[in-house]
Protein backbone atom coordinates (compact mmCIF):
# COMPACT_ATOMS: atom_id res chain seq x y z
CA UNK A 1 0.00 0.00 0.00
CA UNK A 2 0.90 3.46 -0.11
CA UNK A 3 1.94 4.35 3.54
CA UNK A 4 4.38 0.88 3.35
CA UNK A 5 6.08 2.42 -0.17
CA UNK A 6 9.50 3.46 2.11
CA UNK A 7 9.37 0.24 4.25
CA UNK A 8 9.28 -2.03 0.97
CA UNK A 9 11.87 -0.12 -0.52
CA UNK A 10 13.94 -0.68 2.51
CA UNK A 11 13.82 -4.68 2.52
CA UNK A 12 14.62 -4.44 -1.10
CA UNK A 13 17.54 -2.52 -0.62
CA UNK A 14 19.09 -4.16 2.27
CA UNK A 15 18.05 -8.03 0.11
CA UNK A 16 20.07 -6.68 -3.13
CA UNK A 17 22.87 -5.63 -0.55
CA UNK A 18 22.75 -8.65 0.88
CA UNK A 19 23.52 -10.24 -2.16
CA UNK A 20 23.57 -8.51 -5.95
CA UNK A 21 22.14 -11.74 -7.67
CA UNK A 22 18.98 -11.86 -5.50
CA UNK A 23 15.83 -11.04 -7.31
CA UNK A 24 13.91 -8.24 -5.75
CA UNK A 25 10.68 -8.03 -6.75
CA UNK A 26 7.60 -5.46 -5.47
CA UNK A 27 3.95 -5.43 -6.31
CA UNK A 28 0.56 -4.66 -4.76
CA UNK A 29 -1.82 -1.06 -5.16
CA UNK A 30 1.15 0.98 -5.05
CA UNK A 31 3.58 -0.18 -7.33
CA UNK A 32 0.52 -1.28 -9.89
CA UNK A 33 -0.62 2.64 -9.59
CA UNK A 34 2.51 4.50 -9.26
CA UNK A 35 5.03 2.08 -10.79
CA UNK A 36 7.89 5.16 -11.35
CA UNK A 37 7.98 5.18 -7.55
CA UNK A 38 10.06 1.79 -7.72
CA UNK A 39 12.68 2.67 -10.47
CA UNK A 40 15.53 2.11 -8.05
CA UNK A 41 18.96 0.73 -9.07
CA UNK A 42 18.19 -2.29 -5.85
CA UNK A 43 14.43 -3.75 -7.70
CA UNK A 44 14.32 -5.47 -10.01
CA UNK A 45 10.75 -6.30 -11.05
CA UNK A 46 7.61 -4.45 -10.36
CA UNK A 47 4.39 -7.03 -11.03
CA UNK A 48 1.96 -4.80 -12.00
CA UNK A 49 -2.04 -5.95 -10.97
CA UNK A 50 -2.68 -9.30 -9.46
CA UNK A 51 0.12 -11.44 -8.78
CA UNK A 52 -0.38 -14.86 -8.59
CA UNK A 53 0.33 -16.29 -12.24
CA UNK A 54 2.44 -13.38 -12.84
CA UNK A 55 4.78 -14.50 -9.74
CA UNK A 56 4.50 -18.32 -10.47
CA UNK A 57 5.61 -17.28 -14.24
CA UNK A 58 8.44 -14.73 -12.72
CA UNK A 59 9.99 -17.25 -10.72
CA UNK A 60 10.14 -20.27 -13.50
CA UNK A 61 11.51 -17.93 -15.55
CA UNK A 62 14.05 -16.90 -12.78
CA UNK A 63 14.83 -20.45 -12.72
CA UNK A 64 15.67 -21.33 -16.05
CA UNK A 65 18.08 -18.88 -16.42
CA UNK A 66 19.39 -16.72 -13.44
CA UNK A 67 22.20 -15.06 -15.54
CA UNK A 68 20.27 -13.55 -18.31
CA UNK A 69 16.75 -12.73 -16.29
CA UNK A 70 14.61 -12.55 -19.81
CA UNK A 71 11.39 -11.75 -18.48
CA UNK A 72 10.20 -10.26 -21.35
CA UNK A 73 7.81 -13.17 -21.50
CA UNK A 74 6.10 -12.68 -18.40
CA UNK A 75 3.13 -10.69 -18.59
CA UNK A 76 2.12 -8.01 -16.20
CA UNK A 77 5.39 -6.60 -15.19
CA UNK A 78 8.07 -3.67 -15.29
CA UNK A 79 11.66 -5.17 -15.31
CA UNK A 80 15.23 -4.18 -15.30
CA UNK A 81 16.74 -4.49 -18.34
CA UNK A 82 20.51 -3.40 -17.77
CA UNK A 83 20.32 -0.21 -16.69
CA UNK A 84 17.07 0.87 -17.79
CA UNK A 85 13.25 -0.90 -17.54
CA UNK A 86 11.16 -2.65 -19.70
CA UNK A 87 7.85 -2.81 -19.31
CA UNK A 88 5.75 -5.89 -20.54
CA UNK A 89 2.19 -6.75 -22.05
CA UNK A 90 -0.36 -6.27 -19.26
CA UNK A 91 -2.04 -9.30 -17.97
CA UNK A 92 -5.80 -10.19 -17.84
CA UNK A 93 -7.23 -10.64 -14.65
CA UNK A 94 -8.52 -13.85 -13.62
CA UNK A 95 -12.03 -14.34 -14.12
CA UNK A 96 -12.56 -17.33 -12.06
CA UNK A 97 -11.71 -16.96 -8.69
CA UNK A 98 -12.44 -20.43 -7.84
CA UNK A 99 -9.89 -21.71 -10.06
CA UNK A 100 -7.24 -19.93 -7.57
CA UNK A 101 -5.41 -22.07 -4.95
CA UNK A 102 -6.24 -21.92 -1.64
CA UNK A 103 -4.36 -19.60 0.34
CA UNK A 104 -1.02 -21.41 2.25
CA UNK A 105 -2.30 -20.30 5.67
CA UNK A 106 0.03 -22.85 7.64
CA UNK A 107 3.05 -20.47 6.49
CA UNK A 108 2.00 -17.71 9.25
CA UNK A 109 1.12 -20.47 11.72
CA UNK A 110 3.32 -18.99 13.90
CA UNK A 111 1.47 -15.59 14.03
CA UNK A 112 -2.09 -16.53 13.68
CA UNK A 113 -2.46 -15.99 17.23
CA UNK A 114 -1.67 -11.93 17.15
CA UNK A 115 -4.05 -11.39 14.19
CA UNK A 116 -7.38 -9.48 15.92
CA UNK A 117 -9.62 -6.93 15.14
CA UNK A 118 -10.92 -4.93 17.91
CA UNK A 119 -11.88 -7.62 20.98
CA UNK A 120 -11.92 -10.52 18.11
CA UNK A 121 -8.95 -12.64 18.77
CA UNK A 122 -7.60 -14.70 16.91
CA UNK A 123 -9.17 -13.45 13.91
CA UNK A 124 -8.10 -15.42 10.28
CA UNK A 125 -8.54 -13.06 7.11
CA UNK A 126 -9.71 -14.20 3.52
CA UNK A 127 -10.70 -12.36 0.62
CA UNK A 128 -14.03 -13.49 -1.21
CA UNK A 129 -14.02 -11.40 -4.51
CA UNK A 130 -11.96 -8.62 -6.50
CA UNK A 131 -12.86 -5.20 -7.14
CA UNK A 132 -16.09 -2.39 -6.99
CA UNK A 133 -18.82 -1.73 -9.60
CA UNK A 134 -18.41 1.52 -7.82
CA UNK A 135 -16.25 4.63 -8.84
CA UNK A 136 -15.67 7.26 -5.79
CA UNK A 137 -13.37 9.34 -7.17
CA UNK A 138 -11.40 9.18 -3.77
CA UNK A 139 -10.69 5.60 -3.90
CA UNK A 140 -7.98 3.66 -5.69
CA UNK A 141 -9.83 -0.15 -5.36
CA UNK A 142 -11.79 0.31 -9.00
CA UNK A 143 -8.91 1.82 -10.70
CA UNK A 144 -6.57 -1.07 -9.83
CA UNK A 145 -9.00 -4.03 -10.75
CA UNK A 146 -9.87 -2.00 -14.31
CA UNK A 147 -13.61 -1.40 -13.12
CA UNK A 148 -14.28 -5.19 -13.36
CA UNK A 149 -15.56 -7.27 -10.06
CA UNK A 150 -15.19 -10.50 -9.60
CA UNK A 151 -16.54 -13.20 -6.83
CA UNK A 152 -15.57 -16.16 -5.31
CA UNK A 153 -18.53 -19.07 -4.92
CA UNK A 154 -20.42 -19.21 -1.80
CA UNK A 155 -18.98 -23.05 -1.85
CA UNK A 156 -15.89 -22.05 -1.63
CA UNK A 157 -16.43 -19.54 0.87
CA UNK A 158 -17.64 -22.00 2.78
CA UNK A 159 -15.09 -24.65 2.03
CA UNK A 160 -12.24 -22.04 3.51
CA UNK A 161 -14.08 -20.63 6.20
CA UNK A 162 -14.30 -24.96 7.19
CA UNK A 163 -10.69 -24.96 7.38
CA UNK A 164 -10.32 -22.14 9.20
CA UNK A 165 -9.55 -22.96 13.14
CA UNK A 166 -9.93 -19.65 14.62
CA UNK A 167 -13.40 -18.41 16.14
CA UNK A 168 -13.09 -14.84 13.94
CA UNK A 169 -13.08 -14.55 10.41
CA UNK A 170 -12.83 -11.11 8.68
CA UNK A 171 -14.09 -11.04 5.25
CA UNK A 172 -11.39 -8.37 3.59
CA UNK A 173 -13.41 -7.74 0.25
CA UNK A 174 -13.33 -3.89 -0.51
CA UNK A 175 -17.56 -4.51 -1.21
CA UNK A 176 -18.62 -8.01 0.08
CA UNK A 177 -22.23 -6.62 0.06
CA UNK A 178 -22.66 -6.67 -3.98
CA UNK A 179 -23.94 -9.71 -5.18
CA UNK A 180 -27.64 -10.75 -3.89
CA UNK A 181 -27.82 -13.71 -5.09
CA UNK A 182 -24.44 -15.00 -3.85
CA UNK A 183 -25.39 -13.47 -0.79
CA UNK A 184 -28.21 -15.77 -0.50
CA UNK A 185 -26.42 -18.80 -1.41
CA UNK A 186 -23.91 -18.05 1.16
CA UNK A 187 -26.40 -18.02 3.75
CA UNK A 188 -28.15 -21.31 3.15
CA UNK A 189 -24.72 -22.91 2.27
CA UNK A 190 -23.36 -21.75 5.60
CA UNK A 191 -26.80 -23.12 7.57
CA UNK A 192 -26.94 -26.21 5.86
CA UNK A 193 -23.25 -27.18 6.32
CA UNK A 194 -23.70 -25.85 10.41
CA UNK A 195 -20.09 -23.69 9.56
CA UNK A 196 -19.89 -21.51 13.08
CA UNK A 197 -17.66 -18.83 12.75
CA UNK A 198 -18.32 -15.24 13.58
CA UNK A 199 -17.61 -12.96 10.87
CA UNK A 200 -16.77 -9.62 9.70
CA UNK A 201 -16.36 -7.74 6.11
CA UNK A 202 -16.73 -4.27 4.39
CA UNK A 203 -19.99 -3.22 2.46
CA UNK A 204 -22.02 -0.31 1.36
CA UNK A 205 -24.62 1.31 3.54
CA UNK A 206 -27.39 1.88 0.91
CA UNK A 207 -26.90 -2.20 0.26
CA UNK A 208 -27.43 -2.71 3.77
CA UNK A 209 -31.01 -0.68 3.49
CA UNK A 210 -32.06 -1.74 0.64
CA UNK A 211 -31.58 -5.60 1.83
CA UNK A 212 -32.66 -5.25 5.76
CA UNK A 213 -34.13 -8.73 5.01
CA UNK A 214 -31.14 -10.45 3.95
CA UNK A 215 -28.84 -8.65 6.35
CA UNK A 216 -30.83 -10.62 9.01
CA UNK A 217 -30.11 -13.70 7.36
CA UNK A 218 -26.63 -13.16 7.12
CA UNK A 219 -26.35 -12.69 10.56
CA UNK A 220 -28.06 -15.09 11.83
CA UNK A 221 -24.97 -17.43 10.27
CA UNK A 222 -22.14 -15.31 11.92
CA UNK A 223 -22.08 -12.02 10.37
CA UNK A 224 -20.88 -9.75 13.60
CA UNK A 225 -19.29 -6.92 12.24
CA UNK A 226 -19.25 -4.60 8.98
CA UNK A 227 -17.23 -1.63 8.02
CA UNK A 228 -18.87 0.81 6.05
CA UNK A 229 -17.95 4.17 4.60
CA UNK A 230 -20.18 6.51 5.59
CA UNK A 231 -18.13 9.57 4.60
CA UNK A 232 -20.64 12.17 5.52
CA UNK A 233 -24.28 13.21 5.99
CA UNK A 234 -23.78 16.44 3.79
CA UNK A 235 -25.78 15.09 0.28
CA UNK A 236 -23.84 17.89 -1.75
CA UNK A 237 -20.24 16.55 -0.49
CA UNK A 238 -21.52 12.30 -1.51
CA UNK A 239 -22.39 13.55 -4.85
CA UNK A 240 -19.21 15.43 -4.66
CA UNK A 241 -17.13 12.53 -4.01
CA UNK A 242 -19.98 10.33 -6.65
CA UNK A 243 -20.51 7.80 -3.99
CA UNK A 244 -23.96 7.21 -5.03
CA UNK A 245 -25.61 7.06 -1.73
CA UNK A 246 -27.50 9.37 0.38
CA UNK A 247 -28.21 10.77 4.31
CA UNK A 248 -31.28 8.51 4.08
CA UNK A 249 -29.84 5.64 3.55
CA UNK A 250 -26.77 6.08 5.80
CA UNK A 251 -29.51 6.41 8.56
CA UNK A 252 -31.58 3.37 7.28
CA UNK A 253 -28.35 1.61 7.76
CA UNK A 254 -27.63 2.15 10.75
CA UNK A 255 -30.60 0.86 12.01
CA UNK A 256 -30.78 -2.25 10.15
CA UNK A 257 -27.22 -3.19 11.83
CA UNK A 258 -28.13 -1.93 15.18
CA UNK A 259 -31.69 -4.19 14.95
CA UNK A 260 -29.87 -7.08 14.08
CA UNK A 261 -27.10 -6.83 16.83
CA UNK A 262 -23.98 -6.35 13.97
CA UNK A 263 -22.09 -3.37 15.33
CA UNK A 264 -21.37 -1.16 12.29
CA UNK A 265 -17.68 0.16 12.29
CA UNK A 266 -18.45 3.50 10.27
CA UNK A 267 -16.29 5.54 8.13
CA UNK A 268 -16.01 9.14 8.17
CA UNK A 269 -14.11 11.92 6.35
CA UNK A 270 -12.74 15.50 7.83
CA UNK A 271 -12.14 17.59 4.85
CA UNK A 272 -9.16 19.84 4.58
CA UNK A 273 -11.65 23.29 3.92
CA UNK A 274 -13.47 22.44 7.08
CA UNK A 275 -13.86 25.13 9.58
CA UNK A 276 -14.59 24.54 13.41
CA UNK A 277 -18.64 24.57 12.19
CA UNK A 278 -18.47 21.79 9.94
CA UNK A 279 -16.28 19.70 12.48
CA UNK A 280 -19.40 20.27 14.51
CA UNK A 281 -21.50 19.52 12.21
CA UNK A 282 -19.74 16.03 11.04
CA UNK A 283 -19.68 14.98 14.73
CA UNK A 284 -23.68 15.66 15.15
CA UNK A 285 -23.79 13.96 11.95
CA UNK A 286 -22.30 10.97 13.81
CA UNK A 287 -23.94 10.94 16.78
CA UNK A 288 -27.34 11.22 14.79
CA UNK A 289 -26.57 7.66 13.13
CA UNK A 290 -26.01 5.87 15.91
CA UNK A 291 -22.74 4.25 14.70
CA UNK A 292 -21.16 1.23 16.96
CA UNK A 293 -17.54 2.46 16.59
CA UNK A 294 -17.47 5.39 14.25
CA UNK A 295 -13.56 6.42 12.87
CA UNK A 296 -12.96 9.78 11.84
CA UNK A 297 -9.79 10.17 8.75
CA UNK A 298 -9.08 13.00 7.04
CA UNK A 299 -9.64 13.13 2.83
CA UNK A 300 -6.82 11.76 1.26
CA UNK A 301 -6.31 12.12 -2.85
CA UNK A 302 -4.06 8.72 -2.68
CA UNK A 303 -2.25 7.99 -5.72
CA UNK A 304 -3.77 6.56 -8.54
CA UNK A 305 -7.46 7.72 -7.87
CA UNK A 306 -9.10 10.45 -9.69
CA UNK A 307 -9.01 12.93 -6.73
CA UNK A 308 -5.20 12.81 -6.76
CA UNK A 309 -4.96 13.63 -10.28
CA UNK A 310 -7.40 16.92 -9.94
CA UNK A 311 -5.69 18.06 -6.77
CA UNK A 312 -1.92 16.82 -7.48
CA UNK A 313 -0.62 20.49 -7.60
CA UNK A 314 -2.13 21.18 -4.53
CA UNK A 315 -0.65 19.13 -2.76
CA UNK A 316 2.26 20.26 0.35
CA UNK A 317 3.86 17.02 0.77
CA UNK A 318 5.33 14.05 -1.41
CA UNK A 319 6.25 12.24 1.61
CA UNK A 320 4.33 9.56 1.36
CA UNK A 321 4.33 8.10 5.09
CA UNK A 322 1.66 11.45 5.65
CA UNK A 323 -0.52 9.50 3.03
CA UNK A 324 -2.53 7.45 5.79
CA UNK A 325 -5.59 9.21 6.04
CA UNK A 326 -4.93 10.44 9.30
CA UNK A 327 -2.89 13.60 8.15
CA UNK A 328 -3.94 16.54 5.60
CA UNK A 329 -1.67 16.59 2.36
CA UNK A 330 -3.64 19.60 1.07
CA UNK A 331 -3.70 22.89 2.78
CA UNK A 332 -6.32 23.07 5.57
CA UNK A 333 -8.47 26.68 5.83
CA UNK A 334 -7.44 26.70 9.79
CA UNK A 335 -4.02 26.49 10.96
CA UNK A 336 -2.60 23.09 11.23
CA UNK A 337 -2.71 23.40 15.15
CA UNK A 338 -6.48 24.11 15.07
CA UNK A 339 -7.36 21.92 12.44
CA UNK A 340 -5.93 18.91 14.10
CA UNK A 341 -7.10 19.96 17.72
CA UNK A 342 -10.67 20.19 16.02
CA UNK A 343 -9.89 16.66 14.48
CA UNK A 344 -8.36 14.95 17.80
CA UNK A 345 -11.86 15.67 19.61
CA UNK A 346 -13.34 13.47 17.22
CA UNK A 347 -13.23 10.31 20.26
CA UNK A 348 -14.47 12.51 22.69
CA UNK A 349 -17.65 14.61 20.48
CA UNK A 350 -18.85 11.08 19.08
CA UNK A 351 -19.16 9.28 22.29
CA UNK A 352 -22.77 9.44 22.18
CA UNK A 353 -22.75 7.48 18.81
CA UNK A 354 -20.87 4.71 20.37
CA UNK A 355 -23.35 4.19 23.43
CA UNK A 356 -26.02 4.11 21.15
CA UNK A 357 -24.40 1.38 18.75
CA UNK A 358 -23.15 -0.25 21.19
CA UNK A 359 -26.14 -0.22 23.89
CA UNK A 360 -27.07 -3.57 26.36
CA UNK A 361 -30.00 -4.31 24.04
CA UNK A 362 -27.96 -3.59 21.06
CA UNK A 363 -25.28 -6.25 22.40
CA UNK A 364 -28.05 -8.66 24.10
CA UNK A 365 -28.85 -9.96 20.49
CA UNK A 366 -25.97 -11.44 19.92
CA UNK A 367 -24.80 -11.91 23.88
CA UNK A 368 -22.57 -15.67 22.35
CA UNK A 369 -20.04 -13.67 20.76
CA UNK A 370 -19.47 -11.55 23.11
CA UNK A 371 -19.23 -14.07 25.83
CA UNK A 372 -16.85 -15.73 23.24
CA UNK A 373 -14.73 -12.26 23.00
CA UNK A 374 -14.56 -12.11 26.68
CA UNK A 375 -11.22 -12.87 27.10
CA UNK A 376 -9.77 -10.22 25.01
CA UNK A 377 -11.31 -7.30 27.17
CA UNK A 378 -8.20 -6.86 28.69
CA UNK A 379 -5.97 -6.40 25.83
CA UNK A 380 -8.11 -4.73 24.48
CA UNK A 381 -8.58 -1.94 27.17
CA UNK A 382 -4.53 -1.60 27.12
CA UNK A 383 -4.31 -1.12 23.06
CA UNK A 384 -6.88 1.35 23.32
CA UNK A 385 -5.75 3.31 25.94
CA UNK A 386 -2.39 3.56 24.38
CA UNK A 387 -4.14 4.29 20.79
CA UNK A 388 -6.28 7.41 22.79
CA UNK A 389 -2.77 8.91 24.11
CA UNK A 390 -1.29 9.41 20.21
CA UNK A 391 -4.64 9.45 17.95
CA UNK A 392 -6.40 11.98 20.38
CA UNK A 393 -3.30 14.37 21.15
CA UNK A 394 -3.55 16.89 18.53
CA UNK A 395 0.38 17.40 19.20
CA UNK A 396 1.13 13.71 17.82
CA UNK A 397 -0.26 14.87 14.31
CA UNK A 398 1.68 18.03 14.56
CA UNK A 399 5.40 15.81 15.41
CA UNK A 400 4.49 13.83 12.42
CA UNK A 401 4.41 16.34 9.86
CA UNK A 402 7.66 18.49 11.39
CA UNK A 403 9.70 19.83 8.35
CA UNK A 404 7.42 17.53 6.01
CA UNK A 405 5.68 20.28 5.02
CA UNK A 406 6.78 22.29 2.17
CA UNK A 407 6.34 22.16 -1.41
CA UNK A 408 8.90 19.51 -3.24
CA UNK A 409 9.91 20.35 -6.88
CA UNK A 410 8.11 17.39 -8.99
CA UNK A 411 10.73 14.54 -8.89
CA UNK A 412 11.66 13.93 -12.49
CA UNK A 413 10.88 10.30 -12.27
CA UNK A 414 11.96 7.50 -15.34
CA UNK A 415 8.06 7.84 -15.97
CA UNK A 416 8.67 10.88 -18.10
CA UNK A 417 11.29 8.94 -19.88
CA UNK A 418 10.80 5.89 -22.51
CA UNK A 419 10.29 2.98 -20.28
CA UNK A 420 13.84 1.76 -21.10
CA UNK A 421 15.99 4.87 -20.06
CA UNK A 422 19.03 3.93 -17.88
CA UNK A 423 19.04 4.67 -14.37
CA UNK A 424 22.04 5.64 -12.61
CA UNK A 425 23.36 2.68 -10.21
CA UNK A 426 25.69 3.54 -7.70
CA UNK A 427 28.76 1.16 -6.81
CA UNK A 428 30.63 0.05 -3.36
CA UNK A 429 33.83 0.45 -3.81
CA UNK A 430 34.37 -2.25 -1.06
CA UNK A 431 31.63 -4.72 -2.33
CA UNK A 432 30.87 -4.04 -5.68
CA UNK A 433 27.23 -3.76 -4.91
CA UNK A 434 24.00 -0.89 -4.91
CA UNK A 435 24.20 1.30 -2.44
CA UNK A 436 21.93 3.97 -3.60
CA UNK A 437 18.73 4.44 -1.65
CA UNK A 438 16.27 7.23 -1.99
CA UNK A 439 16.77 9.99 0.67
CA UNK A 440 13.85 10.54 2.20
CA UNK A 441 12.83 13.95 3.44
Amino acid sequence: MTTDCYQAKALLYSAKRWSSDVLTVVGGHHPTLSTEEFFEPYIDVIVRGEGEHTFNELLTSFERDREKRGFAEVSGIVYRDGDGYRRTAARSQSTQLDTLPMPAAHLVEHYRKHYFFMVAQPMASIFTSRGCSFDCNFCAIWEFYERRTRFLSAEKIADQMARIKEPFVFILDDNFLTNRRRLEELYQVLKERKIHKYWMTQGRTDFVAENPELIAKLASVGLMGLLSGYETNDEESLVELRKKSNKDKNVRAAEVLRANGIVSTGIFLARPEFDEQDFRDLYSGINSLGVGMPIVTILTPLPGTEMYKRRQQELITDDLRLYDLLHSVLPTKLSREEFYRLFAMNGNETAPSLFQGLAPKVLARRWRFWLAAAPNYPRFAWRWWRYRRVHYDPRSFLRDEEGLLRRFPKRETAAAQPVAAPLPVEKSEAAGKPVRLQVLP
